[in-house]
């Protein structure tokens, strides 16, 4: 095994996680309206109906005599009482019960102490102090406009936001309100919704365009000359210790660190589009963000990469493994809810190809590791991909898949044609294979026999590699199905690669492939028989040639080919030797690489910087590795709302809706597997995009790896595992 010529050490980070609240945790609503943490630590929510308290897993009901009132505003005193602004009642609440009540003639918005130690109330109308250690209010001076948010600093520096009527300054010997609009200063927006002062005395304003930053003299900056202020509709602000800064808007929750915007937003992260507030823990890893939908409370935990892997592979034992050992995405049987006793794991088109995938893992994690628990997770799955060779009867023949009487589907496909009974009744398998399965069942026997296998295990592979590579070359470089006829696409002939057009996207990958298998085959049954047939292929056909172009770019709409191609390239360049030949698959793989780059894929840059030696992005490899979400739900993603995208308009031509020039970050795009569009900006949120659904399946073309289940599905984190375990095998990242 050669050593990539860099490596990385990947120091333990903070790894974000979230957990949702509704009213099946115990809130009085779904809608939450406030938030805060006490001084203690413990979070306190109000919503339309009520308050409540986070104990342990749930939240318990803080009875303040006021009924369902809902609750506006909350605040914490240094002594650690809570004050509940509930409609028009401004309630003291130390912990245990309600110490005092007050009525005020309008609606509770915000409260601050300063400080020098006054307190200062807003209502909608008026604004009300009480200075340190008085009994009552001395001054009450009416808002111009409806008052919504407060700020307060010492010596009676005192900011209000307004809902349409600016921001107002309070000044002068006899109190008044300077007012401050957007059409005469550097406001944004007259639409204030929260304000505050940082520890430099400089004035933080939310409004529905954005976020705008004031010295307090006459100096403001806004997302239009600052980068890294988001332009969104805030409805919220917070600041933890390290001074991030967290926004909720009416998109999502904004998290500004370093001046770097990252968003969290629906649905992986909030259960509705719309937050309406946010706080952060002292130690600022909690922040709590409130929607219209429930409470969506965010974790930070420090976490090494190789316990992320850990994590990722229990995860998906617990939920992924099928029977005999398949490994595949599970159908929920609820919206995002993982249940080991509910839904199913599917069968799909495609079951080799995505265990060989989990496979890969597995094997180059247990030649890292040597971890004898895990071998035998790999060995279970290499005879589960065994079975799909063998099930057939068909000498050389693989099963897209197989399923068992006693699961669901057994007998009901819409193409049952494809499926094959045997043993009895007992299982069915899905013909109508493709050079997809093929490649998985190669790349996975490569790996399994290099990494894992012991002697018995390499005679058993090398027996099925026989069976399959002869059946493809018996049948002129086709994969013949049980009806005589060969499959749709797993042709690897000459003629048809070389002189049928029909082939000419398929002419590079396709000639890849068989080169591949050959070599494999070659390095597995020790047969020379088959370098004869690649040297045939490479010099007669042309083989060679076609290789050292074999991806066709196609602006990022079609990903299955890429997938299959860093895939079929591992063997390949692990076995050829031959200097000048190996310069023409690595001429390709560098045209492919240098395509695909801007896709930012760590498994495409492992493969590519551990085969070449090349310089690779191995920060992108450890970027997407960190910020790989903990949750591999299908969940919708809705980001079109911003204004940092970069569109790309050039799939319009061929029908397809825009995409992205660059994917986003991990943690704010689509989930999909490695044939999938990561360039997609939204996904599954027709509802808030208010499209109405085209009836006309003609109308558009179907591209694979577009589709979005909306929280019925849990992926295999393959895209963690896999490039995560190779790059440890290759020595770039420890």
């Amino acid at each position: 095994m050669k050593k990539y010529n860099r490596c990385v050490t990947v120091e333990p980070f903070e790894q974000f996680s979230r957990t949702v609240y509704t009213t099946e945790q115990g809130l009085p609503s779904d809608r939450a309206t406030s938030l805060v943490f006490d001084n203690n630590g413990v979070l306190y929510v109000g919503t339309s109906k009520g308050l409540s308290r986070l104990e342990g897993n749930s939240f318990a009901e803080v009875n303040l005599g006021e009924g369902e009132a809902e609750i506006g505003m909350l605040y914490c005193a240094e002594n650690n009482h809570l004050f509940v602004g509930a409609g028009k009642v401004l309630v003291e609440y130390n912990g245990k019960k309600v110490v005092k009540k007050e009525q005020f003639n309008a609606e509770i918005k915000d409260m601050k102490v300063d400080a020098d130690g006054t307190a200062w109330v807003l209502t909608s109308a008026v604004l009300y102090r009480k200075l340190k250690g008085a009994a009552d209010y001395d001054l009450k001076i009416g808002v111009p406009g409806d008052g919504a948010s407060l700020a307060v600093l010492k010596d009676n520096r005192v900011y209000v936001g307004t809902l349409g009527g600016g921001l107002h300054a309070l000044a002068g010997k006899r109190w008044h309100w300077s007012e401050l609009m957007a059409d005469l200063t550097g406001l944004v927006s007259d639409y204030v919704t929260c304000v505050e002062y940082d520890t430099a005395g400089n004035v933080w304003v939310g409004t529905d365009k954005g976020v705008c930053v004031y010295d307090d003299k006459g100096y403001w900056l806004d997302s239009k000359n600052t980068i890294g202020l988001p332009s969104a509709s805030i409805t919220g602000m917070a600041t933890d210790g390290e001074g991030n800064r967290y926004y909720a808007t009416t998109t999502g929750l904004i998290y500004q660190h370093n001046g770097i915007l990252s968003y969290y937003g629906y649905k992986r992260w909030l259960p509705n589009p719309h937050a309406t507030d946010v706080a952060v823990s002292k130690d600022g890893k909690m922040i709590c963000v409130a929607t219209k939908s429930g409470l969506s409370i965010i974790e930070k935990k420090t976490m090494s990469l190789e316990e992320k892997a850990v994590y990722f592979r229990n995860k998906t034992e617990k939920y992924n493994i099928r029977k005999d050992g398949y490994c595949l995405m599970r159908n929920l049987a609820e919206c995002g809810v993982l249940d080991e006793n509910a839904g199913q794991i599917e069968i799909s088109d495609n079951d080799g190809l995505w265990t060989s995938l989990y496979l890969a893992g597995l094997c180059y994690e247990y030649a890292v590791t040597k971890d004898e628990k895990v071998l035998e997770l790999a060995r279970r799955c290499l005879k589960a991909m065994f079975k799909l060779t063998t099930i057939t009867e068909k000498e050389g023949f693989t099963a897209r898949a197989i399923r068992y009487s006693d699961e669901p589907g057994f007998q009901q496909s819409d193409n049952i044609e494809e499926w094959t009974v045997v043993q009895d009744g007992a299982i069915e398998w899905l013909g109508e294979t493709s050079s997809d399965e093929m490649t998985g069942h190669f790349y996975a026997y490569a790996n399994y026999f290099d990494l894992c296998a012991n002697d018995e295990e390499k005679k058993e592979i090398a027996e099925v590699v026989k069976k399959m590579i002869d059946h493809i070359i018996e049948n002129d470089f086709h994969l013949v199905d049980i009806d005589g006829k060969p499959t749709t696409w797993a042709n690897w002939n000459p003629d048809d690669l070389n002189s049928n057009h029909k082939w000419i996207y398929e002419k590079g990958t396709n000639s890849l492939e068989i080169l591949s298998f050959l070599k494999t085959a070659e390095h597995i049954t020790g047969d020379k028989k088959y370098s004869a047939v690649f040297d045939d292929l490479l010099s007669n056909y042309h083989y060679g040639m076609n290789v050292m172009q074999y991806r066709i770019p196609d602006n990022h709409v079609l990903h299955i080919d890429d997938q299959l191609c860093f895939t079929t390239v591992v063997p390949l360049l692990r076995y050829v030797e031959d200097p000048s030949v190996r310069s023409l698959i690595t001429m390709g793989l560098t045209h492919h690489w240098k395509d695909e780059r801007a896709e930012k894929n760590a498994l495409f840059n492992v493969v590519y910087g551990s085969l070449t030696g090349e310089s690779c992005d191995l920060e992108v490899i450890i970027d997407e590795l960190v910020d790989f979400p903990l949750d591999t739900i299908s969940w919708e993603v809705y980001n079109s709302h911003r204004d940092d995208l970069n569109w790309d308009l050039r799939p319009a031509e061929l029908g397809m809706v825009p995409q992205l020039y660059e994917p986003l970050e991990p943690h704010e795009r689509r989930l999909c597997y490695n044939d999938g569009n990561r360039f997609v900006c939204d996904c599954g949120c027709e509802d808030i995009l208010n499209i109405v659904e085209d009836m006309n399946p003609n109308s558009r073309p179907m591209y694979p790896g577009v589709g979005c289940s909306k929280g019925m599905d849990l992926y295999v984190p393959i895209n963690y595992l896999h490039p995560y375990w190779m790059a440890r095998y290759h020595g770039m990242i420890k």
